[in-house]
């Protein structure tokens, strides 16, 4: 049976290749990432930002407040050199002070948050009220030359086209409740991309592992029919094989997208073994600006009935296989930009499986051009023994200042 799987794997790597390769390649390449200027130049830029963020979490209003204040920078140094090389370095530093049980979580979190091969995170400095604490997660170099490309080092590897959960994302899954990570994290890997037209391209990247069970391995292949932007995947990613796909397109005028992957375990293969993780998504936008959306998602291994989870579940256990512990999960937002300075968003995740849900009311208001406030919350609601029982309510405050 394994060998089988082995042939299939093979056999769909083998029909993206011939599909990338069977495509025509007369029109011109237009994605950005590999326009060739043939005007040669050397220029550095320089950008990032300084956040200060204040949390306050409780479960009884009544009871204790855990209380925390997190102050983020990030700095982002990128080098272009005769429009083939570049070069990007991308380094956070997080000073976080408030409540030691708080900054207990914290210490766990960062100690596991490294997926990469290279352990590039250090905490400087830690007491039982402060915790400082120093990230690379963008370390790479980008190579074009025709319609290649080759990026090599801590990079963000995004396969995801659903706007929630994304199941095609293989390398570098991301939580929906770390909000505060806009640039989402990296992995230390090798890609190489090939871009056949201006509408379709195939690429393969590989991820290294301290041991077979940590690598990751896979191709994809992307192209456009009609009004759908369609990939299919396939490759090695730990413990398992997988096949997936997704595409993005409009539905009438609305935005409509999916991503479906299959993984099948490298050993002891049984059907009823194979976890199916898929999403679906539905999105909208009226003339006044106000903006619906819909997802769903199933994780075919996640539970049918609640059990109470760990507050760090959702940041260190997210992976494309299990985005979600529940079996089944709706998501809905609402956002309306009420001026050019005042956005709103509401966002809600519902589990079927115990009724349990979550609510995110958020508030951002441009001060200046390089200065923003946003505030609001992420509210959780459940029984004693449902997913999101542990987490209670926590309201955030935070400013922004980019440059």
């Amino acid at each position: 049976m394994k060998a089988s799987i082995v042939k299939i794997l093979i056999a769909g790597c083998a029909l993206l290749l011939f599909l990338a390769i069977a495509q025509p390649g007369n029109a011109q390449d237009t994605t950005s990432n590999a326009i060739i200027n043939t005007e040669k130049k050397s220029h550095w830029s320089v950008n990032g930002y300084l956040k200060d963020l204040q949390t306050t979490q409780f479960v009884d209003i009544n009871k204790k407040w855990t209380l925390e204040n997190l102050v983020h920078n990030r700095v982002d140094v990128r080098w272009f050199h005769d429009s083939a090389w570049k070069f990007h370095l991308g380094i956070r530093n997080r000073f976080f002070y408030g409540d030691s049980a708080a900054l207990s979580i914290q210490d766990a979190l960062l100690q596991n948050s490294n997926d990469g091969y290279f352990d590039l995170s250090k905490t400087i400095a830690k007491g039982p009220s402060f915790l400082l604490n120093s990230t690379i997660d963008r370390a790479s170099v980008d190579y074009t030359h025709g319609k290649w490309e080759i990026t090599a080092g801590r990079q963000r590897i995004n396969w995801g086209l659903n706007l929630v959960w994304n199941p095609n994302d293989i390398f570098n899954a991301y939580s929906y409740f770390d909000f505060d990570y806009e640039e989402r994290p990296g992995t230390d890997a090798v890609r190489v991309q090939y871009y056949l037209n201006s509408t379709s391209s195939a690429e393969i990247a590989y991820k290294p592992g301290r041991n077979a069970n940590e690598t990751i391995a896979a191709g994809l292949y992307r192209f456009t029919k009609g009004s759908y932007d369609i990939q299919a995947l396939a490759g090695i990613v730990n413990t398992d094989y997988v096949l997936g796909g997704g595409w993005s397109g409009v539905l009438g005028q609305a935005g409509f997208n999916g991503e479906i992957s299959a993984f099948i375990p490298r050993k002891n293969f049984q059907l009823s073994n194979t976890v199916i993780s898929a999403s679906l998504g539905v999105n909208y936008t009226f003339p006044n600006s106000l903006y619906l959306h819909g997802a769903y998602l199933l994780n075919s291994s996640g539970l049918l009935k609640g059990d109470n989870l760990s507050p760090s579940f959702f940041l260190i256990n997210v992976s494309a296989k299990s985005l979600s512990p529940a079996r089944h999960s709706l998501f809905a937002e609402a956002a309306y930009q009420f001026n050019p300075l005042i956005r709103g968003d509401f966002s809600g995740i519902y589990t079927p499986a115990d009724g349990s849900f979550f609510i995110g009311p958020f508030f951002t208001f441009s001060l200046t051009n390089t200065i923003e406030l946003l505030t609001g919350g992420q509210l959780f609601f459940g029984g004693k023994q449902s997913l999101y029982s542990n987490y209670g309510k926590v309201l955030f405050l935070r400013f922004k200042w980019s440059f």
